[in-house]
């Protein structure tokens, strides 16, 4: 590398952080966003110049011989060039977009990130794309945008497991003629969850894990099991469960939204555990462990997850190496507690 590409990476990186101070300041993060003369930014495009400049030798060349044919065609060119400006700039003024912060995927399978679209009046030629990432999502073209609520959805496909922060969403559009390009550069604080790809196992195979000091139980099921529960009692209602569980007797009587609860007749917790599985490689691993989870929500059991390793908390990770535990439970919750206890799983973090 020779000092010029050494230079220029340095002043692109100088440049790059300066605009990054300058929107988190003009355009701070926000999961709705209103456009605005503070958040738009507008700029002739190559056409745009190219069309100034000639209105410019037309305004010379109408001066220097004094026709005034050419200089009456000179300043209609400008006013047009400025209509349209001002058309560019309304067109995308006014828009109202939101987006939910978080969605969740399987390592390369393919995410939609929704972002609704409030209006008042009619938008032509909008576009979507992200900011920084490029390579992570492919541009969404609306048309025309109609009078009340649109949504669109913004394709993102991940390269690889973890939780990825997508950055600035590019909202842009070359309305009308393709004079200028009007655009605003919104934070969301999009987070795309990706989990690890369920790779499957023969589970007649033993991968769960023994442990003494869970719940003062000594063994643990080996299987997933289909036999019947006992019942055990009724609990509140807690988001996640399955509908199934609902006691829908008692939600009939006027007695609140319980949840049937059973004890497994063999009396053992069923605990995954990622030294368990049978690889060497960590990603392997944890998809083992990842279709264990999806089975064992398929089937309602009851099961926990223990991690031998300590999860990054963004800042420093812990020195202490106790395993990750999450206590048993069923329901979408708890699968999705899981499942994002393995995306956030780092190399850097495995004891």
């Amino acid at each position: 590398m020779n000092i010029f590409e050494l230079a220029k990476q340095k002043l692109k990186k100088f440049i790059s952080k300066r605009v990054n101070l300058f929107l988190s300041r003009r355009v701070p993060s926000n999961y709705q966003h209103k456009l605005s003369s503070r958040n738009i930014f507008i700029i002739p495009t190559r056409f745009g110049f190219a069309y100034l400049l000639f209105d410019i030798l037309l305004f010379l060349l109408g001066t220097n011989y004094q026709n005034n044919i050419i200089l009456m065609l000179s300043y209609l060119l400008a006013s047009l060039f400025i209509s349209v400006m001002l058309h560019s700039f309304y067109n995308l003024s006014q828009l109202i977009l939101s987006s939910p912060v978080k969605q969740f995927t399987f390592d390369k399978q393919l995410a939609h990130f929704p972002i609704n679209i409030k209006v008042s009046k009619t938008h032509f030629d909008l576009n979507f794309q992200l900011a920084e990432q490029v390579d992570f999502s492919k541009k969404v073209k609306l048309d025309q945008c109609n009078l009340g609520e649109n949504k669109i959805l913004l394709p993102v496909l991940p390269v690889s497991r973890g939780v990825h922060n997508l950055g600035r969403i590019k909202v842009f559009s070359e309305y009308s003629l393709g004079l200028f390009i009007t655009w605003a550069m919104l934070d969301f604080s999009h987070q795309l969850v990706v989990f690890p790809q369920p790779k499957k196992l023969n589970l007649n195979q033993n991968y769960l894990a023994e442990f003494d000091d869970f719940e003062q139980q000594s063994n643990v099921s080996r299987h997933i099991t289909s036999g019947v529960d006992d019942f055990a009692e009724l609990k509140n209602y807690v988001i996640g469960e399955s509908q199934a569980r609902i006691a829908w007797k008692q939600l009939a009587r006027g007695q609140g939204k319980l949840s049937k609860h059973y004890q497994n007749q063999q009396g053992n917790l069923i605990w995954l555990k990622l030294s368990a599985m049978p690889s060497a490689q960590l990603e392997t691993k944890l998809s083992f462990l990842c279709f264990l989870i999806l089975e064992y929500s398929k089937s309602e059991h009851c099961f926990g997850l223990v991690l031998d390793v300590v999860l990054s908390t963004g800042k420093d990770v812990a020195n202490n190496s106790q395993p990750v535990k999450i206590a048993p439970n069923s329901g979408y919750q708890h699968q999705q507690n899981c499942l994002i206890a393995l995306a956030e799983l780092k190399h850097s973090d495995v004891s």
